[in-house]
């Protein structure tokens, strides 16, 4: 008796099975079909004849239903729909809601490039690990929106391969080397943080640095090291050929000479920031984050003085001047040459700071104050225990090197039509 139970069973088993079938599904006109092998799958029939496969089960204990659609038949076919019904109940069966790992799977789908990139740079803003100098973080934005958001931003975060990241860098090493491993280095540094415990902890699910060969020493960009600084020479003719330049151009150059400035820091400062003779750079502007103190002598006061809200006011915005100093410095590097009658080597705005400090020595400035003057910090157990900023020898040491300066404008002969004291 038992035994004749179980065939029956099995009979009745088959014959529900064989009314899901393909050719069963084909004749269906109307209403529903359950599968009896999987449950929760069915296949519904629209008022237009239309076949959907669909799911719907509740989760034990929780009560709630899960429902969902696959697509159409024939489209999908009865194995196609079986797999993913299966899935489905696997996670059912845990008491999970499949559908919360179906949000988080298309999460990461939709997480582009750009999108995690904007979450990374709040991170570096906050500091959660460390801080950042104001520098580094504009660094990090500039060589995002140039260089790597128009070849990669759009693409998925988790799709990302290798040799996309290398194609990008590649092809921007065709209009710049030195850009190129800037892009390299901060695609990986941004990557490597994405893969990491803070991108995870940022809600960012990337299992594994996609381009962990980047390297931002990738293509050799020439010798590092720069020792470019002007002579005495050079000095003078330099001067000379300030004279015909444009007075905010002009003002510009000489007061990068007298207080040996980083240009970004002197061109992009504050009217306010000049008072009593002293030019105070805040540390958010700062290169290091450090505060400087430039005690200006009377050339330099008198070049500093303006009515405008910044040192150099832009002709166009309301802002400061940042832009057209390249020609500039074209322009009076040619007339040097016209004053020296002959070729004079080229020399770019930082080199005006090293000019400051080759010559430092020779006019009786100390090695360390020096140091101080050009806003470097000290360096290991020094800078940890001395904390004296020497204030009153900076400022003999600006005195004299602002006298260096005006000796050479007069020995040049034009020290008058640049308003140096004589």
């Amino acid at each position: 008796m038992l035994l004749f139970s179980r065939l029956v069973l099995i009979e009745v088993g088959m014959g529900k099975a064989q009314n899901f079938n393909p050719s069963s599904l084909d004749m269906l006109r109307s209403g529903r079909r359950s599968d009896p092998l999987v449950a929760g799958l069915c296949v519904i029939v629209s008022t237009a004849g239309k076949k959907t496969w669909t799911y719907r089960r509740r989760i034990a204990k929780s009560g709630v239903i899960v429902q969902l659609t696959l697509g159409t038949y024939p489209a999908n076919t009865i194995p196609d729909a079986r797999e993913w019904a299966t899935g489905l109940n696997a996670a059912v069966e845990r008491g999970e809601d499949p559908r919360v790992a179906m949000r988080i799977e298309e999460a990461r789908k939709t997480q582009t490039v750009a999108k995690a990139h904007a979450i990374y740079m709040e991170a570096m803003r906050r500091g959660d690990r460390k801080v950042l100098k104001p520098r580094t973080l504009y660094d990090k934005d500039v060589i995002f929106t140039r260089d790597i958001d128009p070849r990669l931003g759009k693409r998925s975060l988790i799709e990302l391969t290798e040799n996309e990241c290398w194609d990008a860098v590649y092809d921007k090493a065709k209009a710049s080397k030195v850009r190129a491993n800037k892009m390299a280095g901060e695609l990986s540094c941004f990557l490597r943080w994405c893969s990491g415990r803070e991108g995870r902890m940022a809600g960012i699910e990337l299992t594994a640095h996609p381009a962990p060969t980047l390297n931002s020493n990738w293509f050799c960009t020439g010798p590092k090291a720069n020792k470019r600084f002007l002579n005495e020479d050079e000095l003078g003719w330099l001067f000379q050929a300030l004279v015909d330049e444009e007075r905010s151009y002009r003002r510009g150059f000489i007061l990068l000479l007298l207080t040996a400035a980083r240009r970004n820091e002197l061109f992009g400062a504050r009217a306010s920031e000049m008072a009593d003779g002293v030019w105070t750079l805040p540390p958010e502007r700062s290169k290091n984050g450090e505060a400087n103190y430039v005690a200006l002598g009377p050339w330099g006061r008198s070049l500093a003085q303006t009515n405008q809200k910044w040192l150099f006011a832009s002709p166009r915005i309301d802002g400061p001047h940042l832009f057209g100093w390249f020609k500039a410095r074209d322009r009076v590097h040619s007339r040097m040459e016209r004053f020296a009658g002959m070729e004079v080597p080229r020399w770019h705005f930082h080199d005006l700071r090293r000019t400051f400090r080759s010559h430092a020595r020779r006019i009786g400035i100390d090695r360390d104050i020096a140091e101080l003057m050009l806003n470097h910090k000290r360096k290991g157990l020094e800078g940890i225990y001395d904390r004296n900023m020497e204030f009153g020898l900076r400022a003999k040491g600006f005195a004299a090197w602002e006298e260096f300066l005006v000796a050479i404008a007069s020995k040049a002969g034009v020290a008058s039509e640049l308003d140096a004291p004589l």
